[in-house]
């Protein structure tokens, strides 16, 4: 069963995780304004920290051999603050931007280590809420952050930049958070866990077809949902619609996104993960073609918000249909390894890909691929049935 202190510390972690991650490109936006340099720059790091944290999940396995969970975060979060605490020292922009793509590569890891840990030490009938309350609470978690970023970064005091002193805050605060680890024990299904896993993950266990089928929907739901909101003002300026509008937009799909992973979850629990997610890519599809056709300004921050619902509240169901063929064995890490090792993959190809799109046809033609493909994503859990289990480990 899953101890009240230690989820209330994976939400904390989880906030502080999320918070160091996002406020990099808040920081890094006064940094290249510092320096002489733009956007271009800012996207090379972030792409870089990106790639590295994605090759990095596939470590996941090896450090989980080795360290017991808490000990792992408490690692990432180190790493992080010896990165933000070197980044406050130095001058030199590609030395800077080396700490902050360094500080990335726990990113993937640590997610996958608490998807893990939550299905290992939660009952199956609860774990919806558990997972859409601990993805919702990151999303509350991470705005202190990225304020305190934004805030104090556009400040000098003492003639210091203030980016150096945020980062310089932020390396104390995750330094004192990490003492609580140490007051950390291991639990008994995370010791057998330890026990029976192996130290790199094996794609072989794709060729079981329901781990096949879950992972297929699961890259399929991250090439069509995962940059929805990347290439929405986009699509709104390509409407001819007053760009002042996009701050509206951006709060109603922030506020959607967040009561999405509240009310999917609780769903999960009561209808199964099957179910929620085919019922959400459909739903999904149809209002990607309907913001295409709308150039009504309430439908827009009204389907906003609902499109917000709906791609954010599929994640902490794409994270329980995962582990369902495996709910026997009770070895998770294996598969939230090789599953964010595929989404990062697609989230690096996703932008450039569809980028090229918009520019060779329009911006339109990306969110006619994106609801083909959202209603695609179904397909292969069609076939797939809740009772579709591994029967032991590879």
């Amino acid at each position: 069963m899953l101890d009240k202190k230690r989820y209330f510390l994976l939400n904390f972690y989880h906030s502080m995780n999320d918070g160091f991650f996002d406020s990099i490109p808040v920081i890094l936006s006064f940094i290249v304004l510092l320096y002489g340099y733009g956007e271009k720059e800012i996207g090379i790091i972030i792409s870089l920290g990106a790639a590295l944290g994605t090759i990095a999940s596939l470590g996941t396995m090896y450090v989980a051999k080795i360290l017991s969970p808490f000990k792992i975060i408490g690692l990432i979060i180190f790493i992080y603050s010896i990165c933000f605490l070197l980044a406050s020292f130095f001058s030199n922009f590609i030395i800077i931007s080396l700490f902050f793509i360094i500080s990335m590569i726990g990113y993937a890891i640590f997610h996958n280590i608490c998807f893990s840990y939550l299905t290992l030490n939660t009952p199956r009938q609860k774990l919806g809420k558990i997972l859409s309350d601990f993805t919702a609470i990151g999303d509350i978690g991470r705005i202190p952050f990225i304020a305190i970023a934004g805030y104090i970064a556009a400040l000098t005091l003492f003639s210091i930049s203030g980016w150096k002193i945020v980062c310089f805050i932020f390396s104390i605060l995750g330094i004192i958070s990490i003492i609580f680890i140490f007051f950390q024990q291991e639990t008994k299904a995370a010791k057998n866990a330890k026990q029976k896993s192996s130290t790199l993950p094996s794609f072989s266990i794709l060729k079981s077809k329901p781990v096949f089928l879950t992972v297929l929907s699961s890259a399929l739901n991250a090439f069509s949902n995962e940059k929805i909101f990347t290439f929405l003002p986009l699509l709104l300026i390509f409407k001819g619609l007053d760009p002042k509008i996009i701050g509206t937009f951006a709060v109603g799909f922030t506020v959607g996104s967040f009561l999405g992973k509240l009310a999917c979850g609780r769903l999960l629990d009561m209808f199964g993960p099957k179910s929620v997610f085919i019922t959400a890519e459909i739903l999904l599809s149809f209002f990607l073609i309907f913001i295409i056709i709308t150039n009504d300004l309430y439908f827009i921050v009204a389907i906003s918000f609902l499109i917000g619902v709906l791609t954010k509240g599929t994640v902490p169901v794409i994270q329980a249909i995962i582990t369902i063929p495996f709910q026997k064995i009770g070895q998770y890490d294996e598969i939230f390894s090789i599953n964010s090792f595929i989404r990062g993959i697609i989230n690096m190809i996703t932008p450039i890909l569809f980028g090229y799109i918009a520019s060779l046809w329009n911006i339109n033609t990306v969110y006619i691929i994106m609801a083909i493909i959202s209603l695609l994503s179904v397909v292969p859990l069609i076939s797939f049935h809740d009772n579709d289990i591994i029967e032991e480990a590879a």
